[in-house]
């Protein structure tokens, strides 16, 4: 049973979701994807998983809102649950399983041109953004903080590339749907503007951190799309404050979070020992956009969203019932590749819920109910994009 599972699961991300399209392998793709998913497992054991209760659909709800809750911020954070740093992964799930927060590990030592210090809601640190923007403009470009540092900024982002294929994998294995919906943009775009971070746009980069952050939400990211924040530093500790859920997780130097930074009110406090340092790598909603009218544009079927509600399951784990919904439905697939466009090979795909839980174990995590819900709203949170 365990075999017939792993192959459903390898024939969906390989033949369907194609999320594993040049992924470097010697004696034959499926066995590479195979051992790739074994390690995968291996690093994760001792995991520590939390269920919320609380929905995604509520935090965006929250999220929306042009004021921050004040009544949340008069919270006493240290009364907050406190996750100490260790060496196992940790996984924060919503009360479906969908995933809010992964903690894991790992190392770097980047080496970053000095810049002139500010203040801003990420504390009193050097500040830039380097990547893929599209602030003020029609279409993607190079934001303006990569084109005046460089050459430097692209050294360092060439320097810490294997830094952000690891995350990349780290996505891909977490949500690989997600994954999928960010570098389907890279068709669409000329070779010279491209994502930054892997499979994320750009990166923010704040340096000489010593102060705390003041909370807040990344309102111009994707919705409901992960960010990745690694520090590094002479710092020995820090913690960062997951106000909507009532959490406190202690990052180490070299420790990396993925987090859903545009639902989730945070900031860092506490940073103890000295300076800290951090990368945080994001998908702003806006290029997003800009790619799904290019699709729509091309095939005339605007984007709804992933292909629906999914029952979260795994070993070990206490599995949330949900009421049935056998009945099909078709969707555009709108993460097609576009070179398939022009041979008219963007098909209609039909399944039931039923059918995906089974094919995918339970492995995606993006809900219709915030993709139709964000589309209705779609162009309204444009001041802070």
């Amino acid at each position: 049973l365990m075999a017939d599972e792993l192959n459903k699961r390898l024939d969906y991300l390989i033949n369907n979701l194609k999320a594993y399209k040049g992924f470097p392998h010697v004696k034959g793709l499926r066995n590479s994807i195979k051992s790739h998913l074994y390690r995968w497992g291996k690093q994760q054991e001792g995991m520590t998983i939390m269920w919320l209760p609380i929905l995604r659909e509520d935090l965006w709800k929250k999220a929306r809102a042009r004021k921050m809750d004040e009544n949340l911020l008069k919270q006493d954070w240290q009364q907050f649950q406190l996750l100490p740093a260790n060496e196992n992964h940790l996984q924060i799930e919503d009360n479906r399983g969908r995933l809010l927060a992964y903690r894991g590990l790992v190392n770097t030592e980047p080496l970053i041109p000095p810049k002139k210090v500010k203040s801003h809601s990420r504390g009193t640190t050097v500040n830039r953004h380097w990547g893929l923007w599209r602030k003020y403009s029609i279409d993607p470009h190079m934001s303006g903080d990569y084109l005046q540092d460089l050459p430097n900024s692209q050294q360092w982002l060439d320097a810490n590339k294997d830094l952000f294929q690891h995350l990349t994998d780290v996505l891909r294995l977490l949500d690989p749907q997600m994954y999928i919906r960010y570098i389907s943009i890279k068709d669409f775009l000329p070779p010279d503007i491209q994502p930054a971070c892997g499979a994320w746009y750009a990166c923010a980069i704040n340096q000489d951190m010593t102060m705390d952050g003041i909370a807040h939400l990344d309102r111009s990211d994707y919705y409901c799309g992960l960010n990745v924040v690694v520090g590094w530093g002479d710092y020995t500790s820090s913690k960062l404050v997951l106000w909507d859920l009532g959490l406190v997780l202690e990052l180490l130097p070299g420790d990396a979070i993925l987090f859903l930074g545009r639902i989730i009110t945070h900031n860092t406090v506490d940073i103890q020992g000295g300076v800290r340092n951090l990368v945080n790598c994001f998908v702003h909603q806006t290029p997003l956009s800009w790619k799904d009218k290019k699709v729509e544009e091309l095939t005339g079927s605007k984007r709804r969203g992933g292909p629906g509600k999914h029952d979260k399951k795994g070993k070990g784990k206490q599995v949330v019932q949900m009421e049935p919904k056998e009945k099909k439905r078709k969707r555009e697939d709108s993460n097609v590749d576009i070179g398939d466009l022009d041979k008219g090979k963007q098909k209609q795909i039909e399944e039931s819920d039923g059918e995906m839980d089974k094919e995918m174990g339970g492995i995606l995590n993006t809900d219709d109910e915030m993709e139709i819900m964000y589309a209705a709203h779609d162009g309204e949170d444009e001041e802070f994009n």
